[in-house]
């Protein structure tokens, strides 16, 4: 699949589906990271996650 077609199906998800998409990534990279702590694309995964955490969570606290 190319990021088009990636984009549609997840834009074409419900909620729940989104969540299981996301907690299926996080545990493949926490595996990946339990199997290789030096592995720089798990570094690379969670380092992006938490950044992308820390902005949506100022956006939602300046909606408030």
């Amino acid at each position: 699949m190319n990021t088009n077609d990636l984009w549609e199906a997840l834009g074409s998800m419900d909620d729940n589906q989104s969540f299981q998409v996301l907690t299926q990534l996080f545990a493949r990279y926490e595996q990946r990271r339990e199997q290789h702590p030096d592995d720089p694309e798990a570094a690379a995964f969670f380092q992006a996650l938490s950044v992308i955490l820390v902005q949506v969570q100022s956006c939602n606290v300046s909606r408030r």
